[in-house]
């Protein structure tokens, strides 16, 4: 090392390494510098210019990535022109990036639930994990599922090659198969020492009740009416949405430990004050819509005439309604329908009063069909003038007169104008008047401080944080925004938890939503540009029933069947996947979010390439590229395979397979590498919905493909691998991978169902041999390889392994090594390798396979994460390298750990099931095993160090390094391999 020089680094006077780069000084003191082209496995390249850091007396901005420090050199790396430089190389960079790093049907849910990713779960079988994502977001997806208008589907890109996918039905088969196997919910954190007081147990109460609960915050809802639910309860009439759905839905939110309090209206049992006096921390206004908006026609306050939600709430709460025979609904909204509907329930005959035409009415169009296919009359182009009273002052009929539409008003639709001399009469018992409601503010008229109010009698907030004028105070739902749409309810909810938990803690109120570029709304884009390009398949449909099935027995149930398990299946796979594989770990997005990016700022030409899936496991996505070089790079200078190249020069310079050939036809051996050095997803795994995408865990493991022992990184969701990677920085093989230890893990979907026979069964079998012989796969971790050797030196056995007939390095750098292990623990052991000609009455192969060399007669006892053939006596199934701990002897005799990334359920790893062939209780334990080889063979001390890092620093024995034959799973890889139709030896 050079002798010490002194730098000032962001006012900090350092002594730093002369060799070392400006970027390498910042990172190791906590300054974190950004970068596209950067990784340790290049040269700097400095192509990005996103990493430029101020130096006082340079002439510009430097790259941080391949400028050395000098003496007396004064660094800023967080100045506002190097903020400026960064945002402008990211609005260049953004001006010509296309993609959606959200699919448009999240981007257009109020409550930006992850769609794609749900209905991913969905297809992969995994209803429940399905659930638990849906529930980030929306703890009352049973509600939504049945009654939500899913605006999401108006944005689905499915619809630009047939049908848009069945968002909403998708949503309701997954959440009420939570009902029946469930509940999937969250475990609240500790308990933060905060009250919070949440007045309304609607769809926005509960929503925020939900979240804060989970934070840790003790959370208490005060709720006006005798049940919770707000207006899902008492503005949706029950054959829409179930009660006890929506029941067994809400208490999976009490049951966190929320406390409620019914029949306690603000203004009335208590106040604003009262609760701060009480020492509630937060409070939040989630009161509703429920006042029914007046028509402002004469005579409308008089008997016989009621407001649409006032019916639909007398009509829950079971009090009396004079309905007479005959009801006159007005409105043209999904309440109106509701009220018509519930009125012919309730026995009446019911004409529904709209003054435009059926084409303008907002109510969903299959609301309004079975409206009329239940027997209500519709009246279009008609408006209320005049409540008709008859004697007793009570109504007797509404004067109604004809409009003709005129010009759109600020609605965008064209305004009804009412036709001179066209007045009539409709006799009627009931006058409905369901054409909307408004927040009853009445509440706080009697408080010495309120939050501010609008116009439109809702409470002035802050639309991004829910936060109101008063302190503490924060409001959501249909009393803040003006009635709107149920799920939009849910999404501030959520909102406001997030906001109230930041105020409890005394952080700045402030939610940053994350950059997301999109490629265009639906009518933007071009049907040429994506049908082709899928399979038509219709879309599943929920099966309504028939209008007399809905109407018989009082017409109370149900009026719908919602998918099965088979069409949810079949519906899922229907998605295209529009969001970006890579929104969870874009650089792009990441730098864009952090430095304010923006793709508007910069207009001009986007260029546009064709998505290029012709490699069956790695995918190219031109639109995405920044031409960075970093994947061009790696498999050029560190892979020496020259797979991918620039092509064209200029503005259309992008990245792809060298003459735009398909990429396996390259040269190259899907290593993946490219993939790991990507900044934007431009290349990613093309291996289906398995990919999510989906927040992950990452597990750092040990390969075992070959005596190299590289290390993996594999990200895990709801127990599937999502992808693996390499581990940058790794101190093994230069930190990259092969195909093998990247797309390995699609063997585990690929495995039969782990129905083997009884170990003790198998043991039985075992103990009556005159001849055992164990044969192992020579790169087995150590605890497999010791218990194996226990198990034939308990039989008067011998333990074998397979020889090979030579090693085959790869021809490119850092390949996979084959047919190579270290067999210096093996040998200690006593192994030998299989002879030509050997003969045994029982066998057990673990992990491997003889061939013709099995002796004839010989029972065959197979222990294999892979199937076995029909030739095998007996199968033990047991768990994949990615499912369980070990150790492995790398080529080096150092000691490379495994851990398991995954559950691997009712399979256990083979080490276990041989202790269990053994029957030696102190050896069921993986700590009792460890402890007998170290007894054993006291060079492999380290074993018992649960700690530590990947790779062990020393060598533990000698390496013998001897060619091998391939064990089960290496050819099952060949296999899978070969079924892509990609080289693989």
């Amino acid at each position: 090392m050079s002798e010490p020089i002194t730098i000032t680094l962001n006012g900090q006077s350092l002594q730093v390494d002369p060799q070392r780069t400006i970027r390498e000084v910042a990172e190791a003191h906590g300054a974190s510098i950004p970068t596209f082209c950067y990784d340790d496995r290049l040269k700097p390249f400095a192509s990005c210019f996103l990493c430029v850091v101020e130096v006082e007396k340079a002439r510009g901005l430097v790259p941080a990535c391949s400028t050395r420090v000098a003496p007396n050199m004064v660094i800023h790396t967080d100045s506002e022109r190097v903020h400026a430089s960064r945002r402008m190389a990211l609005d260049l960079l953004l001006s010509d990036h296309a993609g959606d790093c959200i699919a448009p049907c999240e981007a257009t849910c109020p409550a930006n639930i992850d769609i794609q990713g749900y209905i991913a779960h969905i297809a992969n079988g995994q209803f429940d994990a399905a659930v638990r994502l849906i529930k980030e977001r929306n703890p009352l997806p049973v509600v939504c599922g049945r009654i939500c208008p899913h605006p999401c589907e108006s944005q689905c890109r499915r619809g630009l090659v047939d049908e848009p996918v069945a968002i909403n039905p998708l949503k309701r088969f997954a959440s009420e198969y939570e009902i029946s196997h469930g509940p999937f919910v969250g475990t609240p954190a500790p308990d933060s020492g905060h009250k919070v007081a949440i007045i309304g147990g609607g769809p926005a109460g509960l929503s925020a009740a939900h979240y804060l609960r989970l934070a840790g915050h003790a959370v208490e809802i005060f709720e006006a009416l005798p049940s919770l639910g707000g207006m899902a309860r008492y503005g949706i009439p029950r054959f829409r949405l179930p009660w006890e759905l929506m029941d067994k839905e809400i208490r999976t939110i009490l049951d966190l430990g929320v406390t409620v309090h019914h029949n306690q209206r603000l203004g009335r049992d208590f106040t604003l004050t009262d609760l701060k006096a009480r020492g509630f921390g937060a409070i939040l206004l989630a009161i509703g819509a429920h006042l029914a908006k007046p028509m402002r026609i004469e005579n409308e306050d008089v008997p016989g005439v009621i407001g649409g939600v006032d019916f639909l709430r007398k009509a829950v709460l079971g009090e009396p309604i004079e309905l007479g025979e005959h009801v006159v609904v007005i409105g043209g909204g999904d309440t109106a329908m509701d009220c018509a509907r519930v009125a012919r329930r309730l026995g009446a005959q019911v004409t529904l009063v709209y003054r435009r035409t059926q084409a303008e009415m907002p109510a969903l169009p299959q609301e309004q069909e079975e409206c009329m296919e239940e027997g209500v009359e519709f009246r279009f182009l008609t408006a209320p003038t005049k409540v008709q009273v008859g004697p007793g002052g009570r109504a007797r009929g509404l004067q109604v007169i004809t409009m003709e539409l005129g010009e759109p008003d600020e609605s965008g639709r064209r305004r009804p104008v009412p036709l001179v001399d066209s007045e009539e009469d409709i006799d009627c018992d009931l006058v409905v008047a369901a054409i909307g409601q408004d927040p009853d503010l009445s509440c706080l008229e009697g408080e010495p401080r309120k939050p501010g109010t609008t116009r439109w009698k809702t409470i002035v907030y802050d639309e991004k944080t829910q936060v109101t004028s008063l302190d503490g105070v924060f409001a959501a739902g249909d009393c803040s925004f003006g009635p709107d749409i149920l799920i939009r309810a849910i999404g501030e909810g959520r909102r406001a938890a997030m906001a109230m938990h930041l105020y409890l803690q005394g952080s700045p109120v402030t939610l940053t939503k994350p950059y997301a570029i999109s490629r265009g709304r639906l009518e933007e884009l071009e049907m040429a540009d994506f049908s082709p390009r899928y399979v038509h398949k219709k879309r599943a449909l929920e099966t309504t029933l028939e209008a007399e099935e809905r109407l018989h027995n009082g017409g109370w149930g149900a009026i719908n069947i919602g998918l099965n398990e088979a069409q949810a299946l079949a519906e899922a796979s229907r998605c295209i996947e529009c969001g970006c594989n890579a929104r969870f770990d874009c650089d792009l997005r990441r730098y864009a979010t952090e430095y304010d990016g923006s793709e508007a700022r910069l207009k001009g030409d986007r260029r546009c390439y064709d998505e290029d899936k012709r490699h069956p496991l790695i995918r190219i996505e031109g639109d995405k590229c920044i031409t960075c070089g970093s994947c061009v790079r790696l498999c050029n200078e560190v892979r020496q395979i020259n797979a991918l190249a620039f092509i064209n020069r200029g503005f259309v310079t992008r990245i792809g397979p060298n003459f735009d050939d398909p990429l396996q036809d390259t040269g190259c051996d899907a290593c993946g590498m490219c993939m790991d050095v990507c900044p934007t997803g431009t290349l990613s795994p093309n291996t289906g919905k398995e990919a999510g995408p989906w927040k992950w865990q990452v597990v750092e493991t040990t390969c075992t493909a070959c005596s190299l022992a590289c290390g993996l990184a594999v990200h895990v969701a709801e127990g599937r691998v999502v992808k693996v990677t390499s581990i940058a920085g790794d101190p093994v093989n230069g930190a990259v991978i092969c195909a093998e230890g990247r797309f390995a893990w699609r063997l585990l979907a690929q495995r039969s169902p782990a129905r083997g026979e009884a170990v003790a069964t198998v043991a039985e079998q075992i103990a009556k041999a005159g001849n055992l012989a164990v044969v192992v796969s020579a790169r087995a971790v150590v605890e497999e390889l010791y218990a194996a050797s226990l198990l034939a030196r308990s039989r008067g056995g011998q333990l074998y392994y397979v020889a090979g007939d030579r090693v085959r390095p790869s021809s490119k750098p850092a390949g996979k090594i084959r047919g190579e292990a270290n067999l210096a623990f093996l040998k200690s052991l006593g192994a030998k390798p299989w002879p030509d000609q050997a003969s045994a009455d029982v066998l057990v192969l673990v992990n491997t396979s003889l061939g013709r060399l099995a002796p004839t007669g010989a029972r065959l006892v197979v222990l294999s994460s892979q199937a076995a053939d029909s030739s095998v006596d007996h199968w033990l199934p047991v768990a994949d390298p990615l499912e369980y701990e070990g150790c492995l002897l790398d080529r080096e005799g150092r000691l490379a750990r495994l851990r398991p990334a995954l559950n691997s359920g009712e399979r256990r790893s083979a080490y276990a099931v041989l202790a269990g062939l053994i029957g030696d209780a102190s050896l069921q334990s993986l700590t009792g095993l460890r402890q007998a080889l170290v007894a054993e063979v006291p060079a492999m001390q380290p074993v018992l160090n649960g700690s530590g890092g990947r790779i062990g620093a020393s060598r533990l024995l000698e390496p013998e390094l001897m060619p091998v034959g391939a064990d089960l799973r290496e050819m099952a890889f060949s296999a899978h391999m070969s079924s892509l139709a990609l080289a693989w030896e």
